[in-house]
């Protein structure tokens, strides 16, 4: 058993978590009427328009040569040279450890090289400091669900849906991991 079992699903039960190392990515202000914008709209144009207003805000780290290196990793990513973006990534988590998207982005990239511990690790991290953030719960669904931990890729889902109640895939994924958790008990 991992501590991931026992550690995330509490992190994502509480959703309080702050860290005292916390950049403006998921400290700034106009996060929470986005946030409210993702849980409450059904206009799917206000919430394209909030998603990637928070994902603008989360990329911000408020350092231009953090921000530089963050860009020159996503660079590398769609270059196809994932080992040199995760070097950057670890950079900037090295320099900056509160800021969320770093974590985030090499949860990201090590996913992608199917380092799987190291990516959860990641994603955990990142939660820790933004616990709304979508897209690493989404990650950490995907890849307990993989691993057949389905207790837990239930439980990242279902907090999804919390944050972001339109998530496209969301449900259908939630009803297959509750299906399988059912077919593996039996």
């Amino acid at each position: 058993m991992t501590v991931f079992k026992f550690v995330v699903p509490v992190l994502l039960g509480f959703g309080l978590i702050f860290s005292p190392n916390a950049s403006t990515d998921q400290t700034d202000t106009r996060l929470d009427e986005l946030f409210n914008v993702l849980k409450n709209s059904s206009n799917s144009t206000e919430l394209e328009e909030a998603e990637s207003s928070i994902w603008e805000i989360w990329f911000d780290s408020g350092l231009p040569e953090i921000d530089a290196m963050m860009a020159e990793a996503a660079t590398a990513v769609q270059a196809g040279q994932l080992k040199y973006a995760e070097g950057l990534y670890s950079r900037v988590v090295e320099q900056v450890p509160g800021f969320s998207e770093g974590w985030n982005r090499r949860a990201t990239v090590r996913y992608y090289r199917q380092n799987y511990e190291g990516s959860l690790e990641d994603i955990q991290r990142t939660l820790i400091l933004e616990p709304r953030h979508f897209g690493a719960t989404w990650g950490l669904g995907m890849i307990l669900g993989s691993r057949r931990e389905f207790t837990g890729a239930i439980a990242a889902f279902e907090r999804l849906l919390e944050i972001k109640p339109n998530a496209p895939d969301a449900r259908p994924r939630l009803e297959l991991l509750k299906k399988e958790l059912a077919e593996s008990s039996v």
